[in-house]
């Protein structure tokens, strides 16, 4: 019941929702609820940009800037399937390996930036956020399996990654 009186409620709050209730929102909060209103089947349009989490809702299109410092990319390993992608849709974009947690660790130069274990959303997706203006080689593992790549964060970058095959090791 109460998940239930959950899921009513997400649906109302989010078909309440107008372009201008979206203005107070950082990129982070901004991107979850893109994430929420997925889930809820809203019919909104939301993507990921260099710059930008945008919304389309109700004939309006706002964009919530990403920090100057920062730039988000979602990535999606995959095994058996995946889908050409440059601009991440949280609107429509689906991996394949939904729910399920990895080790990710982030390289610069040689050099270890990031280690942290991270699950994939309900759309087969996770976010990194990493430096502006940078390469960097992302390796993905579960378990013996393993993917692993290079990425920039530069201002024609793809913001949707889903290059990362998972191979066993």
């Amino acid at each position: 019941m109460k998940r239930h009186l959950w899921w009513i409620f997400l649906l109302g709050a989010a078909l309440g929702q107008t372009a201008k209730d979206l203005q107070g929102l950082g990129p982070e909060e901004a991107m979850a609820l893109a994430k929420r209103w997925r889930q809820a089947g809203v019919q909104a349009v939301s993507y990921l940009t260099q710059e930008a989490v945008v919304f389309e809702v109700g004939g309006s299109r706002v964009a919530i800037p990403l920090p100057k410092d920062r730039m988000a990319l979602a990535i999606a390993p995959y095994r058996t399937f995946t889908h050409p992608c440059t601009i991440h849709y949280f609107s429509s974009c689906r991996g394949e390996l939904v729910g399920e947690r990895f080790r990710v660790r982030v390289y610069r130069e040689g050099k270890l930036l990031l280690d942290k274990e991270v699950e994939a959303g309900p759309d087969g997706f996770f976010e990194l956020w990493l430096p502006r203006n940078g390469r960097f080689t992302v390796e993905i593992q579960q378990g013996t399996w393993v993917a692993q790549g290079s990425v920039a964060t530069f201002k024609d970058s793809p913001t949707c990654l889903t290059g990362f095959r998972l191979a066993a090791r």
